[in-house]
């Protein structure tokens, strides 16, 4: 990129920040003045852009094309990626499928052992068979509930994660929640960009409960 010479600007950006500084409006002329005097920093401004646009212009262009020249070499590996973790994930929530269902057949067949023990104490004990009956409950509190560890291997650098969001179903359930203190305010997010398009478009007239309409005055220039 080529070296822009800006000194001619710089003199004059700097020239014109400590006359502003120093100007003051107490008559009509001199307010006259200042509006000539925005009018010239709008047209350094302008210089200002037509200098450095085009340059700008070209490194914005050079940065998109190599951001797209990017994007274009990683597609086929994010898409590979995808692929391989769609594998990996489905593989893994098989076995865990088919672990939970395994576990759940031996934590019932360790309920009805249990159960058939105490059944067993408990005609022991009404037959007089105390020290049997006895034997028979300790056997039956004995029956461990089985839990089974999941059997797909660990990989170094590769984890599962869940992630949790939230999703509104009920808009107006939500937002009378907040307003009865059950939810934290938080929850509800104030729509600025249409609340202000609102004040734009019906000015003093907007008269939305807990909304005020509030006004900023500005002066307004143009380069000559």
């Amino acid at each position: 990129m080529s070296t822009i010479d800006t000194t001619e600007i710089q003199h004059s950006a700097t020239t014109t920040l400590t006359e502003a500084k120093a100007f003051r409006i107490a008559t009509a002329p001199q307010f006259e003045e200042a509006g000539a005097k925005l009018m010239g920093i709008k047209t350094l401004l302008k210089k200002i852009a037509d200098t450095f646009d085009p340059h700008i212009k070209r490194a914005h262009d050079a940065h998109k094309s190599l951001v797209a020249e990017k994007k274009q070499h990683e597609a086929p590996l994010m898409e590979a990626e995808g692929h391989v973790k769609r594998a990996m994930l489905g593989f893994q929530q098989e076995q865990e499928r088919i672990r939970l269902a395994a576990e759940a057949k031996a934590q019932e067949a360790a309920r009805k052992e249990r159960e058939k023990l105490v059944a067993q104490a408990a005609k022991a004990a009404e037959k007089g068979k105390t020290e049997k009956a006895e034997a028979l409950q300790m056997q039956a509190a004995a029956v461990v509930t089985p839990i089974l560890a999941p059997t797909t291997p660990k990989l170094a650098g590769i984890s599962t994660r869940i992630t949790y969001k939230a999703t509104v179903v009920d808009k107006l359930a939500l937002i009378v929640a907040v307003a009865e203190g059950k939810v934290p305010l938080n929850a509800v997010d104030v729509n600025m960009p249409f609340l202000n398009n609102q004040a734009r478009a019906m000015r003093e007239t907007l008269a939305y409960p807990g909304v005020k309409v509030e006004t900023e005055t500005g002066i307004a220039s143009r380069s000559a």
